[in-house]
């Protein structure tokens, strides 16, 4: 038997705590149980009995006493039973908890996971017992999840008495704090792997002989020093770890693990010889900015509407990573949705598109809703490991608001510098660095691109004869690329704080950002790529670098794509309301949106708020959302994008489109425009057919209309057209065929051909023509009336034309297919 007990001295009584925890903050919280010391009638026994059949904590007949259990009973879940509590459900509490042999006690995290809340003063397991956590029907981006609460410290917690059913793909793991233990789940997984396959091909080559990658989305907390009393549950999305292992330099300097935060940035980067080197979170209230700030991360900003002078202040700036923790309703962080995320160990990389956040809350609490900012940026990261020391990190901006962004830092970061106190920045040779920066970050010291060698690094030695972090950032473009108005800036400095002689208790960090001044307009897009680099000196990273050629080219482009050029996700959808689902649909989808940002198209996401309704919409604050923090959005995935109407076919393509008001029209409340016509593309007859043959629906490869996939002499096109089976030789079948024929007992050249019942949906036009010499002018169209039709299978039939006369005869079909 396991017993587990808390302490039962406390200076906060129940009631106060559960009059605490009734506030209006914002509870994502699943169902979660609370630990609070038995009040009322002390030692009252209430035993699950399940009289009423049903299984649920919330049906008062299954207990002995007629009624749910409080805080003042010892409650029992009688030997061989399984009770469940529902999300969504009311408010659950008891004294303790005893699960006798063979019970079991089922947490249902419902949908969106807003759930109960069960008092308990400690769990007894007895053999065979335990909780099971249900996450079949939870959908909600929620990560970190309080499972039990307590008002007093926990020693222990049984964690081999918790199994996990449903979380397909999220990697449930139990966290054991000091006041309670949470559910820590990685975001729920894309749609598509189509969603992350825009990043731009790596320019440098990988080089990972002698060298081993590895990656997880399982919940991995480092051992680094933090300022944040959070646990690394609520940030961390991914770890990666590039090692290689020589048992000498190449292990110590040149292997590195890394931690993704749920932002889409990066909160920690550690090797054997530098330690942890990204800053520790530090502010004075601790929790203030829990790997918010501090990282590695993209920052947009509209500087026509950025002003920290104003009265109030007006501050726009939008985080990759997520909010500061300064609104009073927030009781955990916020990190900038995940949208879509896909890992991909063949090519050693992880790609992560999230919904950029503004993080400055208090323009949300100023009094003016003038400076409400709402967020329109998609941030698209790829972090890929090139071997031996080198990380490739390819970050986007789509900007698809009202709101001009004209300046960025891609990226913004810094240093621990208890790991590398001084920083230097590389000559316009590429092979030489300055002094180590002195300056503080208010200073502003700023440097052209230009004025520099295209990198920085980072040592704890002042004459860089240690090892050393460098940040690639790469030459400017000359002349500037269009959309970029003024030369792109590095800025460095010291952030100030007096060293106390710890690594978490000071503002242990100096600052680097690029800057970046490019005009986003609405619909449009910019990449920027960066490396990190690593060296066991300041002159073998210089070498290291010249080598891989991480200086050879600008890495500053726009984002493009077309209609012809993103691959296309299809999707088909059920129910309405609430029960309303969309899901992949690959075969006869009822609507296929473009997989990459189009050139001025718009994100389509598949909402669910807290309150259990769902939604596609491009605009998550169409439902009157202001506070995107606040609980509200349960959930937010990216589906793909979608133009608007009228702004379809620009480059003389002829590809079919529906209105989504349209092809949602059965389900109004489920989808909302909000303001915006937008469409969606069609499956052609054409592209079902390859989609049924091929599984790929693109004029290309084995699908390509020119090519004969089974050799027997007959391309796709007219293997579609004929009706055949592109993968069977079919072509004896469906080739036309002349013959020798008689009517009123005269000879008749007889052309038979078979062609499909529904040609004209399919765009299909069929001709028979005829020539007596086969030059190509001497062709001449033969009228098919009075053909003798002849149904052969389902959706084809066989059309006979007879010829009649003495003279040469040449006859031929052509076959004409639109793809629309």
């Amino acid at each position: 038997m396991l017993i587990w007990q808390n302490n039962p001295e406390s200076d906060i009584s129940p009631n106060q705590f559960l009059k605490m925890i009734s506030l209006p903050t914002v509870i994502r919280l699943a169902v979660t149980l609370l630990l609070l010391p038995a009040t009322g009638a002390v030692g009252a026994t209430n035993s699950f009995t399940n009289s009423g059949g049903d299984g649920l904590w919330s049906t008062a007949v299954n207990w002995s006493l007629g009624r749910l259990p409080n805080t003042g009973d010892d409650v029992f879940v009688n030997s061989g039973l399984t009770v469940t509590l529902k999300g969504n459900s009311t408010f659950y509490q008891a004294g303790s908890l005893t699960l006798q042999s063979n019970a079991h006690l089922v947490i249902d995290y419902g949908r969106s996971g807003i759930g109960s809340l069960l008092v308990v003063t400690g769990f007894t397991f007895e053999q065979d017992s335990g909780i099971i956590v249900d996450g079949t029907s939870y959908e909600a981006l929620q990560g970190y999840l309080p499972l039990v609460k307590t008002i007093f410290p926990l020693d222990v917690f049984p964690e081999q008495k918790v199994t996990f059913t449903g979380f397909e793909q999220r990697s449930p793991a139990i966290v054991v704090e000091d006041k309670g233990v949470g559910l820590r789940l990685a975001a729920p997984p894309a749609f598509s792997t189509y969603l992350g396959t825009l990043v731009p091909s790596s320019r440098v080559a990988p080089d990972y002989a002698g060298t081993e990658f590895s990656a997880t989305r399982e919940l991995q907390p480092t051992v680094s020093a933090w300022t944040p009393t959070y646990s690394e549950a609520y940030v961390m999305d991914a770890e990666l770890s590039g090692e290689f292992p020589d048992g000498g330099m190449g292990e110590n300097i040149l292997s590195w693990d890394m931690r993704i935060g749920r932002g889409g940035h990066m909160y920690s980067l550690r090797t054997p010889a530098l330690g942890e080197t990204v800053p520790p979170s530090y502010r004075s209230e601790p929790n203030d900015s829990p790997w918010n700030d501090e990282v590695w991360q993209g920052v947009a900003v509209a500087t026509s509407l950025n002003d920290p002078d104003a009265d109030p202040p007006s501050k726009y700036f939008i985080h990759h990573s997520g909010v500061y923790m300064r609104d009073p309703i927030l009781t955990e962080p916020f990190y900038s949705p995940q949208v879509a995320a896909h890992l991909d160990s063949e090519t050693r990389s992880y790609t992560t598109i999230n919904w950029a956040q503004h993080p400055h809350l208090e323009v949300f609490q100023d009094g003016t809703t003038a400076n409400d900012w709402r967020s329109d940026l998609l941030v698209f990261t790829r972090y890929r490991d090139l071997g031996k020391g080198v990380i490739e990190v390819t970050m986007g901006f789509y900007n698809y608001g009202e709101d001009i962004l004209n300046r960025h830092n891609l990226p913004w970061g810094g240093v621990r510098r208890t790991s590398a106190e001084y920083g230097f920045i590389s000559n316009p040779d590429g092979t030489s660095w300055g002094d180590p920066v002195t300056e503080l970050w208010g200073d502003g010291l700023t440097e052209s691109f230009a004025e520099t060698g295209g990198w920085a690094a980072f040592s704890d030695s002042p004459t860089g004869n240690s090892p050393v972090l460098g940040l690639v950032y790469g030459p400017e473009s000359a002349p500037l690329i269009p959309n970029q108005t003024r030369n792109s800036l590095l800025r460095v400095g010291y952030a100030g704080g007096e060293d106390n002689g710890t690594e978490d208790g000071w503002r242990n960090y100096m600052v680097i950002t690029a800057v970046r001044n490019y005009v986003l307009t609405r619909g449009t897009g910019v990449w920027a790529r960066f490396y990190f680099a690593f060296g066991s000196s300041m002159a073998d990273l210089s070498e290291r670098i010249q080598a891989r050629g991480l200086t050879a080219e600008p890495e500053l482009q726009a984002m493009e794509y077309s209609e012809t050029d993103s691959p296309l996700i299809g999707y088909g959808y059920s129910g309405s309301g609430s029960e309303f689902r969309v899901f992949r649909k690959r075969d006869d989808a009822a609507f296929h949106l473009y997989a990459h940002p189009v050139n001025g198209s718009l994100p389509l996401y598949e909402i669910i708020e807290a309150d259990g309704s769902r939604y596609l919409t491009w605009d998550p604050y169409a439902s009157g959302v202001i506070k995107t923090y606040d609980g509200t959005i349960a959930g937010i995935r990216l589906l793909g994008f979608a133009l608007r109407n009228g702004d379809t076919n620009r480059n003389n393509t002829d590809f079919a489109y529906e209105r989504l008001s349209v092809l949602l029209a059965g389900v109004p409340q489920n989808y909302l425009p909000s303001g915006e016509d937008l469409v969606a593309r069609l499956n052609s007859p054409l592209e079902r057919w390859r989609l049924e043959h091929f599984g790929e629906k693109e004029n290309a490869g084995n699908s390509a209309d020119t090519f004969d996939f089974d050799g027997d002499g007959v391309v796709n096109l007219l293997e579609y057209a004929l009706g055949g089976q592109p993968a069977l030789g079919d072509s004896a079948d469906i080739l036309p065929v002349t013959s020798l024929g008689y009517k009123d007992g005269s000879p008749q050249l007889e052309y038979t051909f078979r062609r499909r019942v529904d040609a004209a949906a399919r765009s299909i036009l069929y001709a028979v023509e005829q020539s007596a010499n086969l030059y190509p002018e001497s062709w001449t169209l033969v009228g098919l009336a009075g053909s003798t039709i002849t149904t052969i299978d389902q959706g084809i039939e066989d059309v006979l034309t007879s010829f009649t006369g003495q003279d040469p005869l040449f006859v031929r079909l052509t076959v004409q297919v639109s793809e629309e």
